[in-house]
């Protein structure tokens, strides 16, 4: 199979189940946001982003590694992933202190105190085992059953975390529905290493030097993305409040969810360019080629139109209680467009062993949200948070592309991104203009399709690629489409 349609059939398999996974997850919170008060809803997501931070120390870029080496060479992937194994016994219980301690200095107390330390202890420490085995899975270029656990997990959450906001058990009680399904990742990716005959051996083909020096870059790439992450969400508590960072939360996830997009691509996308940098060189640019155009045609309209319907999308599914999240949304959603473009980017640096290239990149972007985070959000809240993170993902992405400037060309990326832009423009004041005296249904038709006439108008979106999705829904998994008149990955 050509290294396009084992992505593409990868993706696909990702894909449905995150989708699902991504839709249950929003009509969850957005559930819980309307059952409880947005205090609540403030201390929850407070609680989760410390634990958030604090999980890539659990991992320290352990989990790329063993993709990347499973995906090259399994014998020595396996034992790097026995290396792996022995770490995570090690960095488990320092993490879930550190974390625990961490959310003591800053003075969280009582139930919000309480929810950290369940998350810490059960949720933290059981993903960060559940991501290693998946990462052993991914390595075989086996994404089917990561995406049935991932919507099992999903649906134990919702269950669990409804019924606790119905039955009024607070912060506590939406902890542990993360924690219910965390530890049924751990047992189910667990049974699929076995299952699969991956289970590691030979850990002694790995020094501990020879492991760290690998991991070293992911695990600072990994820190520095969950602190530009997350570190609005602590600086808004501790200058606003709960309130404002329950405010701040609904456009977080309105905006972030919609992340599943290229993770699930990407998910296939770095295994994939990992095999073709150790056996077929060649195949890299035709690849990233078609990953760009197809991450502008997902973000363009995504961007847009969170931006532009933002005052209703937060009316309709969260009510006024939460009207102060609709500044933030209007400014927030614009970091899509970044961010969809420099998974590809990250995943090229990664896979051909530049990982040192992609930390660069996050450390100058996390330096630069943490210091535009300081200076914004204390004067204006969320929107000063929000803004913040659209200035340090969008340097993010520069940075990025000047390090890949050979394999993505100025001469073909610059016309491509500069359509893409145009689209977005365009797609965004439309709706701002036009749709304003229509009701909901109508300006929410209108969106999409002005949406969609942009990406075809700026030469983004084709005949070809709706055949070749619609293809995919039939299970027929083409190639990912390419720019130009070439639109056939070459093998």
């Amino acid at each position: 199979m050509s290294h396009a349609k084992s992505i593409a059939q990868n993706a696909a398999w990702l894909m449905i189940a995150t989708t699902a996974q991504k839709a249950i997850s929003f009509v969850t919170f957005t559930l819980i946001a309307r059952l409880v008060d947005v205090a609540v809803t403030g201390e929850y997501f407070f609680a989760v982003s410390i634990t958030s931070i604090f999980v890539t120390i659990a991992d320290l870029g352990l989990t790329p590694v063993l993709i990347r080496e499973m995906a090259a060479d399994e014998k020595r992937g396996r034992a790097a992933f026995a290396r792996a194994m022995v770490a995570k016994a090690i960095l488990l219980p320092l993490t879930a202190g550190l974390a625990i301690g961490y959310a003591w200095l800053i003075g969280a107390r009582g139930d919000t105190f309480t929810a950290v330390v369940i998350s810490a202890l059960f949720v933290m420490a059981a993903d960060a085992t559940s991501v290693l085995w998946y990462g052993a899975i991914r390595g075989r270029r086996e994404l089917r059953y990561e995406a049935a656990g991932m919507f099992m997990g999903q649906i134990l959450t919702a269950v669990v975390s409804i019924s606790a906001a119905y039955l009024g058990y607070g912060v506590i009680g939406l902890v542990c529905g993360l924690a219910v399904a965390s530890v049924w990742n751990v047992a189910w990716s667990l049974y699929q290493v076995w299952k699969l005959g991956l289970w590691p051996t030979g850990a002694t083909e790995w020094s501990w030097r020879e492991l760290a020096s690998m991991a070293l870059p992911f695990a600072m790439a990994g820190i520095f993305v969950k602190i530009y992450s997350y570190v609005d969400t602590q600086i808004l508590k501790v200058v606003h409040g709960s309130i404002a960072v329950g405010q701040y939360a609904v456009a977080y996830k309105l905006t972030y969810a919609l992340q599943f997009v290229p993770m699930a691509f990407v998910a296939a996308l770095y295994p994939g360019l990992s095999h073709a940098a150790q056996h077929d060189k060649g195949a890299i640019p035709g690849i990233l080629r078609g990953s760009q155009r197809l991450m502008l045609i997902a973000s363009v309209p995504m961007a847009a139109l969170l931006s532009a319907l933002s005052g209703r999308l937060i009316d309709l599914l969260y009510g006024a209680r939460y009207a102060g999240s609709i500044p933030t949304l209007l400014v927030l959603p614009w970091v899509l467009i970044p961010i969809f473009l420099d998974f590809p980017i990250g995943s090229l640096l990664n896979s051909t062993r530049r990982a040192h290239l992609k930390t660069a990149a996050m450390g100058i972007a996390m330096v630069m949200n943490v210091i535009l985070n300081f200076i914004l959000v204390p004067p204006y809240g969320p929107v000063g948070a929000a803004w913040s993170g659209v200035v340090s993902f969008w340097a993010l992405f520069f940075i990025g592309w000047w390090f890949v400037r050979d394999e993505m060309a100025l001469a073909w990326f610059g016309p491509l991104f500069l359509r893409g832009l145009g689209a977005a423009l365009v797609t965004w004041a439309a709706v701002m203009y036009f749709a304003p005296p229509m009701t909901n249904v109508f300006a929410f038709v209108f969106a999409v399709a002005a949406g969609l006439a942009a990406l075809f108008l700026f030469g983004l979106l084709t005949t070809r690629d709706v055949m070749i999705a619609f293809g995919w829904l039939k299970r027929r998994v083409q190639p990912i489409p390419q720019e130009d008149a070439d639109l056939h990955d070459k093998p």
